[in-house]
């Protein structure tokens, strides 16, 4: 557990310098490496012990193509069911080195820096720090054990992001490729092209790593319904669709079923409902109640302030966290679907917090709560008790691959 903590600590100071001084261009490089370079260490140097998928499908895979010099088709037929972007991911690092280290480093730079770039981001809304530290807290150890869906939860965020950034400008990247762009970045087309362009191809590369990414999609959607329409002009409509989720969550394992049976989803996730016994019904308790208290604070700030269309956003994605995790009380797979919903919670809880203070009086005396600070201690106590006392994806016992020093 030190191990983790010291790792945290570090990268959260990288993360504050990198903030502090953003438009000091050396010192925010120096920030950034420190931000990204401890998470991508640790991960780089776990032994295969550490991680419950790690031994699974990480190490052999990579043994495979490191071992038997299979040319890259040949490397793709023989694991049909895995995704493309992943495993041309192990096929390009297979040609550089046979080292473990390099390709579970090489995967964590893909988890963390589109989640760091997320954060700097969103930094003129909320605090970066606060951001990576949810996200070390209700996510990071599945990281470890779940990487390919890791990969395209990151790039989902980003995105999302990039979806939702209300002031981006066109890169010289996109000016450069595209001549039609090399106009005043105040155009609203270069900014909307640019825009859409980047968050639908961070979408594809997600969806390479793991076909769940799709989900992602409901995003864009929601805000979508909420930035044209109104609760009080369209009630009806909420209502209507209010009816039909709870109608869809109802009956979703057969839904599932029967999109596999006939052929629209693979085969291959048809141990992941009902119709297997593969797995077994597990409802994380810790994480429901989680899910709750972020719903509450959602729902307390949106009465006690008037709602925007980020707030609504952000509720709506925090109750679809909560009703995908219900899913889990059928087959304990099906909690991942909500994973997407879940690190959303990265930027909706920071959003709220610097954004709208919990106003209390005394007195008539207007006063807040150290809101931050108790967000804090209750995500470490889950995280404390989920993935260190739990040993949630088995990444507790931290260890070093010793094989690097033989």
């Amino acid at each position: 557990m030190i191990v983790y903590i010291i790792i945290f600590a570090l990268s959260l100071l990288g993360v504050k310098v990198a903030d502090i001084w953003y438009d000091d261009r050396p010192r925010f490089w120096v920030g950034s490496i420190l931000a990204v370079l401890p998470p991508i260490l640790i991960a780089g140097l776990r032994d295969s012990t550490v991680g419950s998928d790690t031994d699974l499908y990480i190490i052999p895979i990579f043994n495979n193509i490191s071992s038997n010099g299979q040319n890259l088709a040949e490397f793709l037929d023989s694991y049909p069911d895995m995704e493309f972007g992943y495993l041309l991911l192990n096929y390009v690092v297979a040609q550089v080195t046979d080292l473990q280290f390099v390709l579970q480093a090489c995967i964590h730079i893909l988890i963390i820096i589109p989640l760091y770039v997320t954060a700097m981001k969103w930094r003129d809304y909320l605090s970066p720090v606060l951001f990576m530290f949810i996200f070390y807290m209700i996510f990071f150890q599945e990281s470890l054990s779940i990487v390919r869906q890791s990969i395209a939860l990151s790039f989902s965020m980003l995105g999302l992001t990039l979806f939702l950034e209300p002031k981006f400008l066109a890169s010289r990247w996109w000016q450069a490729a595209i001549p039609s762009l090399q106009i005043a970045t105040e155009e609203k087309t270069a900014m909307y092209l640019s825009k859409y362009v980047c968050s639908g191809a961070c979408l594809i590369i997600a969806f390479l790593f793991h076909q769940t990414a799709v989900i992602a999609l409901s995003f864009p959607i929601i805000f979508f319904v909420f930035d044209r329409f109104s609760l009080k002009q369209t009630y009806v409509l909420y209502i209507v669709v209010a009816l039909l989720m709870v109608v869809f969550f109802l009956n979703f394992d057969s839904l599932f079923i029967w999109l596999i049976e006939n052929g629209y989803i693979d085969l291959k996730f048809l141990k992941y409902t009902s119709a297997d016994d593969t797995f077994t019904p597990v409802l994380g308790a810790a994480n429901f109640v989680v899910k709750i208290v972020t719903v509450v604070y959602l729902v307390y700030i949106i009465i006690i302030y008037e709602a925007d269309t980020f707030l609504k956003f952000f509720l709506v994605v925090a109750v679809l966290d909560m009703l995908f995790s219900l899913c889990a009380l059928i087959v304990q797979p099906l909690d991942r679907i909500s994973l997407y919903f879940r690190l959303v919670s990265c930027i909706s809880l920071p959003y709220l917090i610097y954004n709208y203070p919990m106003l209390f009086t005394d007195d008539d005396t207007p006063y807040t709560r150290p809101v931050e600070g108790i967000v804090c201690v209750l995500l470490f106590v889950y995280w404390f008790y989920v993935y260190m006392l739990g040993n949630y994806d088995d990444t507790a016992d931290y260890q070093i691959n010793s094989a690097l020093f033989i």
